[in-house]
Formats: C-alpha cells, sequence, structure tokens
C-alpha cells in the first residue's frame, strides 16, 4: 500500500504541582491516518523532571524513567529516536506512563511528539458489477 506523508505534531499539556507524579496518561492520535514518531520538543517551567513513553501496545522506550532534560533536542530541533520511527495505527494512544516534576515546584510541561501522518489509499472492498 502506498500513501501520502504529512509532517505533523501532537502536542501533550501537563502541570504538576510541586514533585507531583502522574501515570497512565498519554495523546491520542486522529483516526484518519497512522502516526509516525520520530521526536519531541519539550519545553517546561523546569528541565528537572523525570519521564517515560510508551508505544501503542504499552511497551516502554526505556527500562526506567529518563530525565526530561536527556530529551532536549538542540535548540529548535527536535530529540530523535534513535532507528526506525514507531509506528502509531489510527485512534492509538502516545503512551506518557510515568512523568514526574522532580525540581520541587510547580512545572508546566509540554511535549510535542513530531512525526508524520501517513494516509493510506483504500482499497476497493469488491470488484465493481459489470454488466453484459
Amino acid at each position: 500500500m502506498t500513501g501520502q506523508e504529512v509532517g505533523f505534531c501532537y502536542p501533550f499539556n501537563i502541570t504538576l504541582a510541586a514533585s507531583a507524579t502522574a501515570t497512565n496518561d498519554g495523546k491520542r492520535t486522529d483516526t484518519d491516518s497512522d502516526f509516525l514518531l520520530y521526536g519531541v520538543l519539550i519545553q517546561a517551567t523546569s528541565n528537572l523532571f523525570l519521564v517515560q513513553f510508551a508505544d501503542a501496545n504499552q511497551n516502554v522506550f526505556s527500562s526506567d524513567p529518563v530525565a526530561g532534560f536527556a530529551y532536549f533536542g538542540q535548540g529548535p530541533l527536535p530529540y530523535m529516536f534513535i532507528g526506525e520511527p514507531r509506528v502509531f495505527p489510527p485512534g492509538s494512544q502516545i503512551g506518557v506512563p510515568f512523568i514526574q516534576d522532580t525540581s520541587g515546584f510547580q512545572n508546566i510541561i509540554q511535549i510535542a511528539f513530531v512525526g508524520k501522518k501517513r494516509f493510506l489509499e483504500r482499497q476497493a472492498i469488491c470488484e465493481p458489477v459489470r454488466y453484459r
């Protein structure tokens, strides 16, 4: 199957109270296409937080939560995940199973999941009827 790919970003916004933890969160993808996740852009009040990401099947990207500053890209460039893009089927969830503030202050965090929407060509369910 071939299809069109279009750059796209899903923002995940969360406000954590001082030293608070949130679990089993994430961002639902649209139902019109697959989403190929290439990387993340992070903007936060403080880069002192821990985070863990998961794919659509809840397979985590790291064995333990990772310091938020480890995911900061270079200037306006996103942090790119190693290897092939992670594919999220239509309507699935980009998981954030764990995020915790370690700054001791309220932390406003936006994580932009950067990638491409992949629109697949629809396949005919059956052949057209031909009359003789």
